[in-house]
């Protein structure tokens, strides 16, 4: 296997297993920020990606796809900085470096978004590219597992000031604040973001990605952004692209959402943050199980019967998601759509690959990035819009879990909805 794959799944697991995702939405409750502000937070790192998803990778189709992944290792670096700096109990302090931390976060997934893909998908030999890449996406889908076992375990335990505080009784150290312990897995994540950036520098670029537009830098500028309008009416012309950025947007917004707000749902059915490692171990090694499966699909199967197969099982989970069962029964139901995005992913990336040529594959993979970013965007609006709604016609604050599980409910047919209107518009421009 090329050198630039086997660094591309190191930079996947480096860049992706963070210690605080077990964590995400409580850390920034503990922080002293409202579900408001979270929402809002997650809205100014949505419009970062807007603007940049897209210009970065026709800019890396330009320059060099390996620049632009040096520059999203960079700035993770930075990211990370400022939560480790963040000062527990000043609120506006907090407010405005989650602001700054947002939108670096923003910057990096924006980056790295399609030229890390592209980077590796064009250094395979070019004959071969199609059948090997399901196997790479195995193989990564396999690190990745691995990697969100460790993190989840680690991030969530080292998380509870109880644990912690216990474990360093043992050695003699006690009386440690919370607001020290509640940083640990942050910087863990800076350390991890150090490494990242070491395996971005060893990435070497593909003679075959760098364009032949040669002259001044303004004039390679302007020829990187006049590929995004060349790009951008490739896909709506081309039906399968379009089809599979499309429904990719439906899926995706609404699996990360949950997702971002998964902490809340175990909360919700009585399950104590000292499990959610536990929970996302789970997650994880259901992935691993299934990384064969997700390359039989496939090679066995279209590109209709997987995405219909995914609709069902999401719908079903969501379903379970509305109707909570207390404890474990109801962390166990849900678990299919934990598992959904990593099929979700794993069926993007096959599919686009497919019908992308080399010369624009980092600007369309970042489209495909950009439509994302931009639904779950609106669907983190729309949520907390959503919740202040509910709060107000059940005359309970926002924070209070009986909103959350009201605004649960909603999510099903929710999906449904955007799901069936879609597939309506995708005949209709067909016909």
């Amino acid at each position: 296997m090329p050198l630039n794959v086997r660094l591309f799944i190191w930079f996947r697991l480096l860049f992706n297993c963070r210690f605080y995702y077990p964590i995400f939405t409580i850390l920034f409750l503990d922080l002293g920020l409202s579900i408001g502000e979270f929402a809002a937070l997650n809205v100014i790192w949505a419009i970062t990606i807007v603007l940049l998803e897209v210009p970065s990778g026709a800019l890396a189709d330009q320059f060099g796809r390996r620049k632009l992944v040096v520059i999203a290792g960079w700035l993770m670096v930075a990211e990370m900085s400022v939560l480790c700096l963040m000062p527990v109990g000043n609120h506006e302090a907090v407010l405005w470096l989650f602001v700054l931390n947002r939108i670096l976060s923003g910057a990096a997934e924006a980056c790295a978004s399609g030229a890390d893909e592209a980077l590796a998908y064009d250094s395979l030999p070019e004959t071969e590219r199609a059948s090997l890449w399901p196997k790479v996406m195995g193989r990564l889908s396999r690190a990745m597992a691995l990697g969100f076992i460790v993190s989840s375990i680690s991030g969530s335990v080292l998380y509870d000031h109880t644990r912690v505080s216990s474990l360093l009784g043992w050695f003699g150290i006690a009386g440690i604040d919370r607001a020290l312990t509640m940083k640990i897995p942050l910087v863990l994540n800076f350390l991890t973001g150090i490494a990242c950036l070491i395996v971005c520098l060893r990435m070497k670029e593909v003679p075959a990605s760098e364009t032949a537009v040669t002259g001044s830098l303004m004039n390679r500028v302007r020829e990187a952004y006049r590929g995004i309008v060349e790009t951008g009416r490739w896909i709506w012309n081309t039906q399968a692209a379009f089809s599979i950025i499309l429904l990719g947007l439906v899926f995706d917004s609404v699996i990360r959402l949950f997702l971002t707000v998964a902490s809340n749902f175990y909360r919700l059915v009585g399950i104590s943050e000292a499990w959610y490692g536990v929970i996302g171990t789970v997650s994880s090694v259901l992935g691993l199980m299934t990384a064969g499966l997700m390359e039989r699909s496939t090679e066995r199967w279209s590109l209709a019967r997987n995405f219909t197969c995914l609709a069902v099982v999401i719908f079903a989970s969501l379903q379970s998601a509305a109707h909570p069962q207390p404890g474990w029964a109801g962390v166990a139901l849900i678990m299919p759509l934990m598992l959904g995005m990593r099929f979700l992913q794993f069926f993007l990336s096959h599919y686009l690959n497919a019908v992308v040529d080399s010369t624009r594959r980092a600007t369309a993979l970042s489209f495909r990035g950009l439509t994302m970013n931009l639904a779950y965007g609106g669907m983190t609006l729309l949520f907390g819009w959503h919740t202040h709604w509910l709060s107000g016609r059940l005359h309970l604050p926002t924070e209070d879990p009986r909103v959350f599980a009201a605004s649960l409910t909603w999510w099903p047919w929710w999906f449904a909805g955007t799901l069936g209107v879609t597939l309506i518009w995708l005949r209709w421009r067909r016909r």
